[in-house]
């Protein structure tokens, strides 16, 4: 589990790890389970954000921003680019799979990422005071309870890779997780981050056909703005 451990706060952080190892069927067995883990220290990462406090609301929304972004070093936000390239090509599903591969960003990526980050920036601005960590850890396990249910919808790439080693079976823990989460943060936000989960399910399957690295990353943006959005209507 350690490995795994380290593989995922390798990929999906910038925290630097004092030790690489190699990614095989071994050492990448508990990379699902693992992702929630990671979203613990994430969680504790952003409520521990050093912003200073004689900055006005909205810088120090913007600031945020920058912090959570810059954990990830962008990873969840390119994949959400690429999304948006590909859903709003309005194209078969075999272009928007190559979409989804292209290293370029289009029109549809500019737009669907400056929103993110404009809705994240108001949304950590009007939040100051709200205790944020479950957030990254819920988004974290939808994307792994995404990526150790759905099937793959290339026969390459981050996911089949990454997920190469799930097993039904984690799904067990992943909802121990789950449910002790909701347990300590309350069902609200629970519940939310499950209907999250499922619609994206619902999308990628008839869209892409399945999961993809880049959908990974899509959802853990979109349901971290609908999730902050739940948090401020509440």
């Amino acid at each position: 589990m350690l490995n795994s451990f380290v593989i995922a706060l390798t990929f999906i952080s910038i925290i630097p790890v004092p030790k690489t190892i190699s990614w095989n069927s071994h050492t990448l067995r508990y990379f699902c389970v693992m992702l929630p883990v990671v979203g613990v220290l994430f969680g504790a990462l952003w409520t521990v954000a050093p912003l200073p406090e004689k900055l006005s609301p909205t810088l120090r929304g913007f600031m945020m921003m920058l912090y959570t972004l810059a954990l990830t070093g962008g990873l969840h936000m390119d994949g959400l680019m690429d999304t948006c390239d590909a859903v709003f090509s309005h194209r078969d599903r075999e272009t928007r799979l190559r979409i989804l591969s292209d290293t370029h960003a289009g029109s549809f990526a500019v737009m669907g990422c400056v929103a993110v980050m404009m809705a994240k920036t108001l949304l950590f601005a009007e939040l100051h005071n709200t205790s944020l960590f479950f957030v990254p850890v819920y988004s974290r396990l939808g994307m792994a309870a995404l990526l150790n249910n759905l099937p793959f919808a290339k026969t390459g790439g981050l996911a089949v890779m990454l997920g190469s080693s799930r097993n039904k079976r984690d799904n067990v823990l992943l909802l121990m997780m789950f449910v002790v989460s909701a347990f300590v943060s309350g069902v609200t936000l629970a519940a939310v981050c499950a209907v999250c989960c499922v619609l994206w399910a619902v999308v990628c399957v008839r869209i892409f056909g399945g999961i993809t690295g880049d959908l990974c990353g899509a959802f853990v943006e979109l349901s971290e703005v609908i999730m902050l959005v739940s948090m401020l209507l509440s």
